[in-house]
């Protein structure tokens, strides 16, 4: 084989009629070198790897017919780096020893530096498989992080990658929402093979609007698994372009089940008590065995709401509406506030105005206004702050401060418990009635020293929530399902918060739900099978009756209760196996939440995912994004 002259040869390998380029990491760079042409792979180091050849100095000899040609294309080194190099860059080129040869002064040339970032590139190559990781984790964080499918080509990620990774090429939008649709598919199966090991399901659901004023309907799946462990799965924020009608609610709810397969597992839907999404519950219920349970913390909001409205009551609320109004709005104001809490001592804070569709918001006002109620006074009482019209208009007297008190007392045991039935770990439906009653009796009860307005507010709010949740209990009333939910409840399970008149029946109902579901093993079957262990055959008749769910239900009953504080699901995971016939049956009630805050919450993720810029995103696009990072906990 001729001697390779090209400077090609110095960054690659020829085989044969072939050629491969050794700065790339595999030989996935091949190039035709037929005839000893170069042509092609030359020009993939000069595009690819940015190197290209140095002007060849010759020398000339009057006896020779050639010269001598040194091509010095030098790979780049530590000490091409040297920030205080004392050589001046000249470099000598020696000829061939030869006495009929009058020699030259030594010939010199400029050395080139190399570029730094040029010579990152051509180092540090970023192969397909880390490009393709490299994508595949940018789908991950726009997804978990709620960014803009944008941000893969963005300005910003372009500059951040050419330090992290300088040879990497930016995915397309096109080719980020491919991915982006490849991770949700991975997700929903994920969810699918736990949906399909689990026996109960219970959805709930909630609509909003965008800033485009495109409908959604969201639906979360809540279950329990075999080791007692809860999970929650958003399944879908699906577009509703259709009147949000009881009909076409009861249809989308219906697709989005068989969309899953999940029919037959769901057994209770939770929603808020809108009148239209209560019916179309009602609707699917007529064909399946799905009931309806309405959102405990939407219904005490109602029922707080109602009794605001006395009159007495209500004209105070507004007057200290506008005065958060006034510091909200006016900048001397808010500095001036600012400045009597720090005379004060007091922790600089915000005043905090009531919003009649947030929760709790009237509390919270009261609240933090009780608490500044000094500095409140100061800048008030301040002339140059706040005129006398204004001031006249604002003040608050001292029996309205002690209305103010009074309410703030009553209000924070139901923002409490508010609190407990939207906590981010499950709270099951369980707990409403047992806590409800304990706030009645121990914080709304009736007191003599109390004037007329405070008695009649407290008589309002204890009807408002007696009457949403039931608790009253009549010969007519029949156990609903929050009561069989109480009683599998080993906190509740005594049904002290239940009349006397009402335990025998709730009980009388949870076995008559056990015979129905589990019947019981029958003596003769029993005798066929019960022979195949040594134990079963010495124990005998003891067997069967440990398998009947009479008797489970009074060993289960005979439990001491367990404490309010502690987990309930970690108390059945180690009973599964005493009580394997109530222990199913409380997995089943136990997965109903007490609230739908789970969907509700999809939609403050939606609200930072169709912003003002993307507020054309498409439907199916948002059902993406929501969907994926609702259920980022399943991306690896």
């Amino acid at each position: 084989m001729s001697k390779l002259k090209s400077w090609v040869w110095q960054y690659a390998k020829r085989i044969g009629d072939k050629g491969y380029c050794n700065m790339c990491d595999e030989d996935i760079n091949e190039f035709s070198c037929t005839g000893g042409t170069t042509g092609s792979l030359g020009r993939h180091l000069k595009l690819v790897h940015n190197l290209k050849p140095t002007n060849c100095q010759s020398l000339s000899s009057s006896t020779s017919s050639s010269s001598t040609c040194t091509s010095t294309l030098p790979l780049p080194s530590s000490s091409d780096f040297a920030e205080n190099d004392d050589s001046d860059g000249i470099s000598e080129v020696e000829g061939p020893v030869n006495s009929n040869v009058e020699h030259k002064s030594p010939v010199s040339r400029k050395r080139k530096r190399p570029n730094v970032l040029k010579v990152q590139k051509s180092k540090f190559a970023c192969s397909n498989e880390r490009r393709e990781l490299i994508h595949e984790s940018l789908a991950k964080l726009i997804s978990m992080n709620q960014l803009p499918i944008s941000f893969c080509s963005s300005i910003g990620f372009k500059n951040f990658m050419a330090v992290v990774e300088p040879n990497y090429k930016v995915c397309k939008q096109e080719a980020m929402k491919a991915r982006i649709n490849r991770l949700k598919k991975l997700v929903e199966t994920k969810i699918r093979e736990n949906l399909h090991q689990t026996k109960s399901i219970v959805c709930t659901t909630d609509g909003w609007s965008s800033l485009s004023q495109d409908s959604y309907i969201t639906v979360t799946a809540h279950t329990i698994d075999l080791h007692w462990n809860v999970s929650s799965y958003t399944l879908s924020t699906h577009e509703m372009e259709e009147r949000h009608t009881a009909e076409n609610l009861a249809i989308q709810l219906g697709n989005t089940f068989n969309e899953w397969e999940v029919n037959s597992k769901v057994i209770a839907v939770v929603t808020d008590n809108a009148r239209n999404i209560v019916n179309a519950i009602s609707l699917i219920s007529s064909d399946t065995n799905i009931s309806s349970v309405t959102c405990a913390a939407h219904s005490l909001q109602l029922a707080i709401n109602h009794s605001l409205r006395q009159d007495n009551i209500q004209l105070l609320v507004e007057k200290c509406s506008k005065l958060v109004s006034h510091f909200k709005h006016s900048n001397i104001a808010k500095r001036s506030l600012e400045i009597k809490q720090e005379q004060l001592g007091m922790a600089k804070t915000a005043l905090i105005q009531y919003c009649m569709t947030r929760w709790n918001s009237t509390f919270m006002m009261l609240e933090r206004l009780y608490i500044n109620r000094s500095p409140l006074a100061n800048v008030i009482a301040d002339r140059t702050i706040t005129s006398a019209t204004m001031a006249q208009k604002f003040e608050i007297t001292e029996s309205q401060w002690a209305r103010v008190e009074f309410l703030i007392k009553k209000l924070k045991p139901l923002q409490i418990i508010t609190q407990l039935f939207c906590d981010e770990k499950h709270s099951p439906v369980s707990m409403v009635r047992p806590l409800l009653q304990k706030v009645i009796e121990k914080h709304l009860s009736i007191n003599d020293t109390e004037d007329d307005i405070e008695i009649y507010f407290k008589q309002s709010l204890i009807t408002q929530i007696k009457t949403r949740f039931n608790l009253e209990w009549t010969s007519s009333s029949t156990v609903n399902l929050s009561q069989i939910s109480s009683l599998l409840d080993p906190r509740y399970k005594d049904l002290e918060h239940e009349s006397l008149d009402s335990r025998d029946d709730i009980r009388k109902e949870l076995q008559n739900i056990l015979e129905t579901n589990y019947p019981q093993v029958s003596v003769t079957e029993h005798t066929k099978n019960s022979h195949t262990s040594a134990m079963e055959f010495l124990y005998g008749d003891e067997m069967i009756d440990m398998n009947d769910p009479k008797i489970q239900l009074q060993g289960y009953l005979a439990e001491p209760q367990l404490r309010f504080d502690l987990d309930p699901f970690e108390w059945w995971n180690t009973r599964t196996i005493k009580y394997p016939i109530i222990s199913e049956c409380a997995k089943k009630y136990l997965t109903i939440p007490a609230t739908s805050v789970s969907s509700e919450r999809c939609f403050s993720t939606a609200g930072n995912i169709v912003t003002p810029k993307r507020s054309c995103l498409l439907p199916e696009n948002v059902n993406t994004l929501v969907f994926l990072y609702q259920n980022r906990h399943l991306i690896d």
